[in-house]
């Protein structure tokens, strides 16, 4: 009989994340999934799950679990450092956890979320085709709190698989994303297309699944409103008064704000990494170099995970 992990502290956010509920954006439902779906990806890989198979999100604050059975689990992301029953252990690699342990992630020094997956993964079922919690909309779930427990599948896993050092993702206080223009960059003057991408940015205060809000350069053309056109993971906003804002993984699926530029496919895990306070430059490229970027980092990530989709 498989058993259980029991949440002893959910933290700021705690979700279950994996297979994006696609397909549904024309009905206004996001995919939702991980909002880091490539720290996922390396975390399920220590324990020989499939890439998008449903862990756990952790954002910024530290989460703590206790484990009914005994499993083979790994942290990767944002945090650093975690223990088992007191006792140290390493992120990137996988750990046995005895029955009636308790795992505490320590909270993220640099970047926002981290990621535990568990071997066999979770006994969850599908909602609209996926495994993933939209957590505006409260469907698949909601963010998890003490006293909510998580039924496992119970399979043992690799008992020691370790992320190689070309493959660990390091977390700093700076990031550039490529970005593509968008449909309405034209409304933008020169002077503030020029701000837009040759000028640093920093992540606001207001930044979670749904998006962050850009403070730095302003653009002080502000082009006009348009008609509600699709909006996407990635799609940068300016909006009449304040801020350029960032589209998140949680987003709505449509919006009536000027879209002056859209991060590239390649680049998107890297937003769910974005904090408040970390330095953020734009860098502009086009399709053409933005479908060599997703084929560049495919061919590299694919050598570790054969199936991984960006």
């Amino acid at each position: 009989m498989s058993g259980r992990l029991h949440i002893l502290d959910g933290g700021l956010q705690t979700s279950l994340q994996g297979r994006p509920m696609t397909g549904h954006r024309h009905i206004a439902l996001p995919g939702a999934g991980p909002a880091d779906p490539v720290t996922l990806a390396l975390a399920n890989w220590c324990v020989g799950n499939a890439w998008d198979m449903a862990g756990l999100e952790i954002t910024l604050s530290a989460a703590s679990f206790h484990f009914d059975c005994a499993a083979t689990v790994a942290i990767c992301g944002a945090a650093i450092s975690a223990d088992i029953d007191g006792t140290p252990v390493d992120t990137g690699r996988s750990h046995r956890i005895p029955a009636g342990a308790a795992l505490r992630i320590h909270g993220a020094r640099t970047g926002v979320r981290s990621y535990l997956a568990v071997a066999g993964g979770f006994a969850i079922a599908e909602t609209l085709g996926g495994t993933s919690t939209y957590l505006a909309g409260g469907i698949g779930g909601a963010a998890l709190r003490a006293g909510d427990h998580l039924a496992l599948a119970g399979a043992a896993g690799p008992l020691d698989r370790n992320v190689p050092p070309a493959y660990r993702q390091v977390m700093t206080d700076e990031i550039g994303l490529h970005c593509v223009p968008g449909p309405e960059h034209g409304l933008l003057s020169k002077t503030d297309s020029d701000a837009l991408f040759g000028q640093p940015f920093t992540i606001a205060n207001r930044a979670n699944r749904i998006g962050c809000a850009l403070a730095g350069p302003e653009l002080r053309a502000r082009p006009g409103g348009i008609a509600s056109a699709a909006v996407f993971p990635g799609t940068l906003q300016a909006p009449p008064s304040g801020p350029p804002f960032l589209l998140g993984i949680d987003a709505q699926t449509t919006g009536g704000y000027p879209r002056i530029a859209q991060v590239v496919r390649a680049d998107r895990h890297s937003m769910g990494q974005l904090r408040p306070g970390m330095r953020l430059r734009l860098l502009r490229t086009d399709p053409g170099k933005a479908r060599e970027l997703l084929r560049r980092k495919l061919l590299l990530w694919r050598a570790l995970i054969p199936d991984l989709r960006l």
